[in-house]
């Protein structure tokens, strides 16, 4: 017997960048390097890219997000991105919306692939809440999220397996 492939949807197109690249891996955070500590960051970087929103003038990536951060406050001093400042990069375009932050897996696989098709960027907490990745897509077997990794070559996670928790921005396209 063969198994039926799910579909997958991906409303819309994001950029990958991996945290570890040659033009920003070795870049200071605070006092850890965006290769080391920089999931959450580089998976908002793909979303700001991919709402082509860019920082002072220059594209986003992780290189140029870090750097804006940098000089913005954005990180709390021991290397974590403090994701409501993301709305100074242009807050008439990034909003982080009262239901921004969840440290658990408490919303349901139908609530997220709405989000994702109202274009709101979801970032999802994976690895037992050690790793972040940009949530780009999902599949009609309702548990599984595409995925563009920072941090390894994983193209998917599962909704009720690895999912622990999100982070969601409002940014508005153009």
């Amino acid at each position: 017997m063969k198994l039926k492939a799910a579909k997958v949807t991906t409303p819309f197109e994001y950029p990958m960048f991996k945290q570890c690249a040659d033009e920003w891996g070795s870049d200071l955070m605070d006092s850890k390097t965006v290769c080391q500590v920089g999931c959450l960051m580089s998976s908002t970087s793909m979303g700001l890219a991919g709402i082509n929103i860019d920082l002072d003038s220059k594209p986003s990536t992780p290189g140029t997000f870090n750097e804006w951060l940098r000089e913005n406050g954005g990180y709390d001093g021991s290397n974590d991105f403090i994701e409501s400042s993301a709305h100074k990069v242009d807050p008439d375009r990034v909003v982080w919306p009262e239901d921004a932050f969840h440290r658990t897996n408490d919303l349901s696989y139908e609530t997220i692939t709405s989000y994702l098709d109202q274009g709101r960027v979801v970032i999802g907490n994976v690895h037992n809440g050690r790793h972040f990745v940009l949530l780009t897509g999902y599949s009609d077997d309702k548990d599984t999220f595409a995925v563009n990794d920072p941090g390894f070559n994983t193209l998917t996670y599962s909704y009720s397996q690895d999912i622990v928790g999100y982070r969601i921005f409002d940014m508005k396209r153009e």
